[in-house]
């Protein structure tokens, strides 16, 4: 990693930050983000800059980052954009490595914003001093209880997904997306303008990132197709990377325009590049989420063969469809897997893939069914849709059906164990499981919090299932291809 990423690494770590603009008056960025850093529990030290006021939330304040004695790691500004320069200027000369910066009015206003920005630039680089932003929400790190950003109290919880947005809204809606799921974020960076860091900066440093599993990104435009295109791929062969892009109209171009300065990139030509780069485009900002979550905690799958078990025909018939419309093949199952599965249907049961349980309720034959398709070879990944669990304690051990002591504590808990041995099937046989369901959102954050490492990722409809499945199965095929051939990357749009 170049020194200039060794750089971003300390905006996630650092161990004291100079908080340029701080103020006591409400609603005021310079108030939002200090309280944003307090409330979240950063234990490092914070140095108020205002050369107005001797003290800022009980903290002494100093007239400039130069005036600060003690050793600064990072830079947090939020002064008006006319004064960016030179509190820049003042933190190289203070030998401050890297800044975040919040204030609006550089090019996203025109030529004159422009000029200011790259002045900005200019300085900082004199100094080897990385700059993020402008016009930008900021960053956290979860794990560190770093949360320099402004979203007001909003603390989401630690996870595996790295989060980068050129927009900052769409940011924290990313990272949203990902805690209803049930899962949180490694670390988080509103891009703005990219005066200096971009997009493809950020993907290369979180492809190294020990705390990140998946990458999910967010893009309006850029002028460095090609560069992104070689970083996305030698990140995409460590770790997925899911982008949503914004700005595919004439409408969209026109406001990523003012919005952050974008420049347009060509449709046709921007899906080629993640074709090419193996990255994973989604179509819709809660589909990113959903896809990002869908690859931790879970196998990939070897192939396309997908096998349906649905207790309703109807819900099988929507998930062939689905299925089939986004390139997967709704396997045809060989006599004998299908007589194994036999044994522990009605008789009234039509065998056949999807395997229809005709709304017998006898949902504790699930995970022997699902014991048998994983052994039967014949099937790269299963799809459930809205599978309850057994209703007793015992089911999954001896078959029980009676539901006389049915109650929703109990269904819950035995939820729980039901994913839990899920988890452990697909595993042990290297078999992704999918699974629809109605569960509520603090439902599965309560499921989360029980198995830990052994959570993975339900859907809300079978829709997303299905695109899922589709862009794991996508993935590993551009693992597949050997290095140095051209990839297969996803696009679900």
């Amino acid at each position: 990693m170049n020194q200039r990423l060794e750089n971003l690494r300390i905006v996630f770590e650092p161990k004291s930050i100079a908080f340029v603009g701080a103020t006591e008056t409400r609603g005021k960025w310079g108030f939002i983000i200090p309280n944003n850093l307090i409330n979240g529990g950063y234990n490092g030290r914070l140095f108020p800059v205002n050369p107005n006021r001797p003290r800022v939330f009980g903290l002494d304040a100093y007239r400039s980052v130069k005036e600060i004695s003690d050793n600064v790691d990072l830079a947090v500004i939020t002064v008006p954009a006319r004064l960016v320069p030179s509190t820049v200027e003042d933190c190289v000369d203070k030998g401050i490595r890297a800044g975040v910066v919040i204030s609006a009015g550089f090019k996203e206003l025109g030529q004159e914003g422009a000029l200011l920005e790259q002045q900005m630039i200019t300085i900082a680089k004199r100094g080897n001093m990385v700059l993020i932003g402008p016009n930008g929400q900021g960053v956290c790190c979860p794990e560190n209880h770093l949360f320099a950003w402004m979203p007001m109290d909003y603390h989401p919880p630690a996870g595996k997904v790295a989060v980068v947005s050129q927009s900052g809204n769409i940011q924290l809606l990313l990272i949203a997306g990902l805690v209803n799921t049930g899962f949180g974020v490694s670390k988080s960076v509103s891009s703005g303008n990219e005066a200096d860091l971009r997009i493809d900066d950020y993907v290369e440093y979180f492809a190294e990132d020990d705390m990140t599993e998946v990458i999910l990104c967010y893009v309006e435009g850029m002028n460095y197709g090609r560069e992104f295109a070689r970083r996305a791929r030698d990140a995409a062969m460590k770790k997925p990377v899911v982008l949503i892009k914004g700005g595919t109209t004439s409408s969209g171009v026109l406001a990523a325009t003012s919005h952050t300065g974008a420049i347009a990139v060509s449709g046709q030509l921007f899906d080629a590049v993640c074709r090419q780069s193996g990255v994973i485009q989604a179509c819709r900002l809660d589909e990113a989420s959903l896809i990002a979550a869908s690859f931790l905690n879970r196998p990939l799958p070897r192939g396309r063969r997908v096998a349906i078990v649905t207790g309703g025909g109807g819900l099988g018939v929507v998930a062939a469809d689905w299925c089939t419309k986004l390139g997967l093949e709704v396997v045809r199952l060989s006599d004998k897997t299908l007589s194994a599965i036999g044994q522990h249907m009605p008789a009234w049961w039509v065998p056949g893939n999807p395997v229809d349980m005709v709304a017998t309720g006898t949902s504790h034959i699930v995970v022997p069914l699902a014991d048998i398709l994983m052994k039967s070879g014949e099937v790269d990944a299963i799809l459930f849709l809205l599978m309850g669990p057994p209703p007793k304690e015992n089911a999954l051990q001896t078959g029980a059906t009676d539901r006389d002591s049915w109650n929703w504590k109990e269904i819950f808990e035995l939820a729980m164990l039901f994913l839990e041995v899920l988890y452990e099937l697909m595993n042990q046989h290297a078999i992704p499981v999918y699974m629809v369901s109605t569960l509520l959102n603090d439902q599965i954050l309560t499921i989360r919090d029980r198995l830990g490492d052994k959570f993975w990722a339900l859907q809300p409809t079978i829709e997303t299932a299905a695109i899922c499945m589709k862009a794991m199965a996508d993935y590993a095929s551009f693992l597949g291809k050997a290095r140095g051939e051209a990839g297969m990357g996803s696009s679900i749009c």
